[in-house]
């Protein structure tokens, strides 16, 4: 029977655009679908990748609604998956994260300041060591990616956590190009900044010239749509300077 669940439910995520994958999901109960979701982080085709994560954030939404504490549950599983000691690197674990967080206001309330926690250098700020500091790029990607996307509905809440600080130190000092890129679209969502707060145009721009050098893009979701993301398109839109 998993075996059968799991092929119906991958089918349906390389099949069907995601409004009419989540549309398909709901003939099924949330909690026997959620850890096939969570084995789709891994599908070979990004896409998918990513359509697993948006339907995982509704999935466990729904879970939520019938018994939150099951999608607790599912979240504590998530944050095992990103601690050193898992001895996995959870890939697509923090987008799904995020989209929890996202689709649920009650998992926002509990988990965000955990979230946010992954990005928060002690270097940064000189304070008590975070140990959730997520120090591999390729996991920073999906937590500075997943920030950006809440910022689309809970930006003050964000911005009362610091996190445009904690993003705005990846976009400078970040070897990756991709945590430069996602750490630039997640700052362009929280924007406007506080009035303490000031970036450093040249520094900014210097990102963007290097990203425009090596005519970088980003498959990923935008709130809208799975698309390429290029440099080009994203300085279109920036606001924070």
């Amino acid at each position: 029977m998993a075996v059968y669940l799991k092929k119906e439910v991958w089918n349906i995520l390389e099949k069907e655009d995601i409004n009419s994958a989540l549309n398909s999901l709901n003939k099924f109960p949330p909690t026997k679908v959620v850890s096939f979701l969570i084995g789709a982080f891994l599908h070979v085709k990004e896409e998918v990748r990513w359509k697993a994560v948006i339907a995982f954030g509704y999935v466990v939404s729904r879970i939520a609604e019938i018994e939150l504490e099951k999608a607790r549950i599912v979240i504590r599983r998530l944050i095992w998956m990103l601690n050193e000691e898992s001895g996995g690197m959870g890939w697509g674990v923090p987008e799904g994260f995020a989209e929890a967080l996202y689709n649920h206001e009650v998992l926002k309330n509990e988990y965000l300041s955990i979230f946010v926690s992954y990005i928060w250098n002690t270097e940064d700020t000189q304070k008590y060591k975070a140990d959730n500091y997520l120090e591999f790029p390729p996991a920073q990607r999906g937590v500075i990616w997943g920030l950006g996307r809440l910022a689309q509905k809970y930006r003050n809440e964000l911005l009362e956590k610091k996190t445009h600080f904690h993003l705005y130190q990846h976009l400078i000092s970040s070897p990756d190009l991709a945590v430069k890129f996602l750490s630039l679209w997640s700052l362009n969502n929280l924007f406007p900044f506080p009035k303490d707060f000031k970036l450093n145009p040249q520094k900014v721009q210097k990102t963007i010239e290097l990203l425009e050098k090596e005519n970088f893009s980003y498959l990923m979701f935008d709130g809208k749509e799975i698309a390429r993301k290029h440099i080009s398109h994203l300085k279109k839109l920036l606001k924070i300077f």
